[in-house]
């Protein structure tokens, strides 16, 4: 019998649970759903949940990938807004990925991926 699993979120332990705030909520424009004592909750879309949590952060371990329709736009928009990007993708592939880092060296990646 298969294992019935819905993904909810994804957790992120912080070192500086403020700093981090302020990136997810002011930089990449996410809507906090629920806060309390070393924790924060974000609706990240799609049903999804971002979570940081107070602690020792562990950056490279864990990679958030956002969907959008067109990365190299959602990647100037990111970079005007004083984001750390890695180069535009650009014409050709199909599938086009894009990778950022948070304040703590986290990884995030814009992908057109479905």
């Amino acid at each position: 019998m298969p294992l019935s699993l819905d993904f909810r979120r994804v957790i992120l332990f912080v070192d500086d649970l403020r700093a981090m705030t302020d990136f997810y909520e002011k930089k990449l424009g996410l809507r906090i759903a629920k806060q309390e004592e070393g924790f924060v909750d974000f609706d990240a879309g799609g049903g999804c949940k971002i979570a940081l949590h107070a602690g020792v952060s562990n950056p490279g371990r864990t990679k958030i990938c956002f969907y959008v329709a067109d990365v190299s736009k959602a990647r100037q928009e990111l970079v005007d807004r004083g984001v750390h990007m890695s180069k535009d993708p650009g014409p050709g592939a199909d599938v086009k990925l894009c990778d950022g880092k948070d304040p703590e060296g986290n990884t995030f990646q814009l992908s057109n991926r479905p």
